[in-house]
């Protein structure tokens, strides 16, 4: 796979991951991952030493990490467990969100900033390298050579990915659709201009105005948060005079950046999904020595197709 996204640290997963979600789908999982999600990595869990070392790819807020840390503690386990993200990650901020979590999180390296093409540690040093919903966004023919290198002897890189055919893909093509209506009503355009003095205020609500009256049936039948978000942002500010909409500048930037980041997103997620329709594309992992072991279709609550599990296993152990 020539396509990848993680060689440089990307600003809009820098500045989601810094809102305090736990997971990169905030609509389906409110807190942690759950469900047949979290007894799959369980049974991953279950299988290591008492003393294990593991490294999560890709970690985000450290969702995947968190369900091992507390595996461990609920299970008199002593877990060494690194995490790494190309964004910046902060877990006081995280910790700040979900006091409940600050024990388990501080029993976690991060390594922020820094993406898995670059990422190094002493070789054949993790019982398990794992990724919820991130190895996808790399550069598998440069990661794979890294992963193979750190496993140690029979241990296990385990995946859950994203595929095209999930009922989560085809919440972000609606998602698409969405945001693609609200660029046809220039909105991201109007509040740029008006932040760079190239509108005025009048005509920003005017503006305002119109994107409100066009989404709001779409969102009185389908709930959309996207438009259920803007919808709120739209009722504020189109009541504002000048110089209410003034004092609110640093509002209409923090939503325009919201808008711009939240689209980036959705584009980087639908295209790790293209990707992925590719039948052969682990092939690297392969050719860097690891045999794969299991693969199969992850249901949600017995229902909601959340993607494909993969489990490689590196030679050595039986």
């Amino acid at each position: 796979m020539s396509e990848h996204l993680s060689e440089q640290p990307s600003d809009h997963w820098s500045q989601y991951w810094s809102r305090g979600p736990l997971t990169s789908l905030p609509e389906d999982f409110q807190g942690n991952y759950d469900g047949e999600i979290a007894s799959f990595w369980a049974e991953r869990f279950q299988r290591l030493p008492t003393r294990a070392r593991l490294l999560d790819v890709c970690t985000g807020n450290g969702a995947l990490a968190l369900l091992a840390a507390e595996h461990a503690h609920c299970h008199d386990m002593r877990f060494e467990i690194t995490a790494v993200d190309a964004a910046r990650i902060r877990p006081d901020l995280i910790a700040s969100h979900r006091p409940d979590l600050a024990e388990a999180l501080a029993s976690i390296q991060f390594v922020s900033e820094i993406p898995m093409e670059r990422f190094r540690a002493d070789a054949e040093s993790f019982d398990l390298v794992m990724s919820q919903y991130g190895i996808e966004y790399c550069d598998q023919s440069a990661v794979a050579p890294i992963v193979a290198s750190l496993l140690k002897p029979g241990g296990e890189l385990a995946l859950v990915c994203h595929a095209s055919s999930s009922d989560m893909v085809k919440t972000m093509q609606r998602e698409l659709l969405e945001y693609q209506r609200l660029e046809s009503l220039s909105l991201d355009r109007s509040l740029s201009a008006w932040l760079k003095g190239q509108l005025d205020s009048g005509r920003l609500r005017e503006r305002l105005v119109r994107v409100g009256q066009s989404i709001y049936p779409a969102f009185q039948s389908s709930r959309s948060p996207l438009f259920g978000f803007v919808l709120q942002a739209i009722n504020q500010l189109a009541r504002l005079d000048e110089r209410g909409l003034r004092q609110q500048r640093d509002g209409m930037e923090h939503l325009l950046s919201q808008l711009q980041g939240g689209r980036q997103r959705l584009d980087d997620m639908l295209r790790v999904n293209r990707l992925l329709e590719s039948e052969d594309w682990f092939q690297p992992y392969l050719d860097a020595g690891l045999v794969q072991v299991d693969h199969g279709d992850l249901l949600y609550r017995q229902q909601h197709h959340a993607g494909r599990w993969f489990i490689f296993r590196r030679a050595g152990q039986d």
